[in-house]
């Protein structure tokens, strides 16, 4: 599982089923976690928090949560992230124009971003099957900003009236690229349809 640091806060959060802990040790990289001011350890029942204050580059790693009781032992592994989490596409399905559509995401990065990746394809369909187009690719750069959560968007032209489109996005910030967005599909309106597509 990975955790994406949530503006100065990382929350690292590990839940055993059906089990009560005695002993829990946090490990970050294989090394045992001691709490501290800016490493909180919190246990209620069968949940264990690990948070993070004033998240730092030397805080991102590897993190697994040891529990142990009368009955055994169990482990659970995570991984804390400075990279942008994956974008949210934020678009209704449906274009306003025949020919172009505005696809608006959003990225979560504590730092900012510093390049983002979109590509589109058109999606060939009949009633027995469905063949992909080749993927365009567009390359922007955000401004920049101070803000955790950004929001963008970019004008799709030259598009194919009454067609199936798919997208997917991806994110760079100073720690890397955050893993492909899901795929999402949008559909430009044919001759003749209202703004709703009816």
């Amino acid at each position: 599982m990975i955790v994406y640091a949530i503006e100065q806060f990382g929350i690292i959060y590990s839940a055993f089923r059906n089990t009560t802990a005695l002993l829990v040790v946090w490990y970050q990289d294989s090394f045992p976690l001691e709490p501290t001011e800016r490493k909180l350890m919190e246990t209620r029942g069968n949940k264990h928090t690990l948070t993070l204050k004033e998240v730092q580059a030397s805080d991102f790693g590897n993190y697994s949560c040891v529990a142990e009781n009368s009955l055994g032992r169990a482990k659970k592994y995570m991984e804390l992230s400075g990279r942008p989490s994956p974008a949210q596409f934020r678009s209704t399905p449906f274009s306003r124009a025949k020919d172009s559509y505005n696809l608006t995401w959003v990225v979560e990065s504590y730092p900012p971003l510093l390049e983002v990746r979109l590509l589109y394809r058109k999606i060939m369909m009949n009633d027995t099957h469905q063949r992909h187009g080749k993927w365009h690719e567009v390359i922007l750069h955000p401004p920049k900003g101070e803000t955790f959560s950004h929001m963008m968007s970019y004008n799709i032209r030259g598009l194919e009236a009454a067609s199936v489109f798919e997208a997917i996005a991806q994110a760079k910030n100073e720690y890397g690229w955050n893993e492909v967005s899901d795929l999402y599909q949008f559909y430009t309106r044919g001759p003749g349809e209202d703004l709703y597509g009816t």
